[in-house]
């Protein structure tokens, strides 16, 4: 069986078709690992819904902020955005068990015999493994239950700073945050959740979330969508999947190495 880890889709069925056919993807035999925004910007998100869906067990997707935007905007939380093109999602007659599937979706996967973790945006760095297991944890179970329209009511955007003593609504904004939103911190580990672009376009004192030292997961490989485009450097155990005009998978090893495959729009005949 062979994993591929694919980045943001956005809504594109017709691209992750033809990034399919290119790996030969066989869904009896090998497993998807998806990461995140599946939807929005795209004409195609209700396809890219139900496709992904119903893979089953044989895909694995995180939760990215369209995803969040598209659950708080299904309970009157949030109100459209320019360029949105989920209506059809909205108003399909499965809406409520695709739904329901999104909000059962994990913040982090990680699989011990591949030795990689699954994220959309990053891990803070004074989150060791263990912690960025539980805190996704924490917001995954509020999600799934009954109550997930309070979480979804009270999100806010305004703590840039984990600290242990951090309770309720704070608390489960900041996990969910970090990993839909991180792309740049300061020297301190403090995010700056506004801040994007590639490299050396980010205001001074902030560098990318992975690049700060001591992080306490720098032990792991881990697999996100490059939201930014950093453009950055090869950095060892960093797999970032480009969100910029092209849709990239990656297969992965029980040693890691990096095979990128790109489909980009040409394919399409545009």
């Amino acid at each position: 069986m062979t994993t591929y880890a694919i980045g943001n889709v956005k809504g594109n069925y017709r691209l992750l078709v033809k990034l399919l056919e290119k790996i030969q993807f066989d869904p009896d035999n090998d497993c998807l690992w998806f990461t995140g925004n599946l939807v929005n910007e795209g004409a195609e998100s209700l396809a890219v819904l139900r496709f992904v869906k119903d893979l089953g067990k044989k895909a694995v997707t995180v939760l990215g902020n369209q995803e969040l935007h598209l659950l708080a905007l299904a309970e009157g939380f949030a109100h459209p955005e320019a360029g949105d093109t989920l209506d059809d999602i909205l108003n399909a007659p499965d809406r409520d068990e695709l739904l329901k599937w999104l909000r059962r979706r994990g913040f982090i996967h990680h699989d011990s015999k591949l030795n990689f973790t699954l994220v959309h945006a990053g891990i803070p760095a004074e989150w060791s493994f263990s912690q960025a297991l539980t805190f996704g944890y924490e917001v995954e179970s509020a999600l799934s239950q009954n109550n997930y329209m309070a979480l979804l009511e009270n999100r806010e955007q305004g703590q840039s700073r984990w600290h242990a003593k951090l309770r309720g609504w704070k608390r489960l904004s900041f996990i969910i945050n970090a990993y839909t939103l991180m792309k740049y911190c300061d020297e301190q580990g403090k995010l700056d959740f506004n801040a994007g672009g590639a490299v050396g376009t980010q205001a001074e004192g902030l560098l990318p979330w992975y690049r700060l030292p001591d992080r306490l997961t720098s032990n792991l490989n881990i697999i996100f969508a490059d939201d930014a485009d950093f453009e950055d450097d090869i950095f060892p155990g960093i797999y970032p999947l480009s969100s910029q005009g092209q849709l990239s998978a990656l297969k992965l090893a029980v040693r890691p190495e990096r095979i990128s495959i790109a489909c980009s729009e040409e394919l399409l005949g545009k």
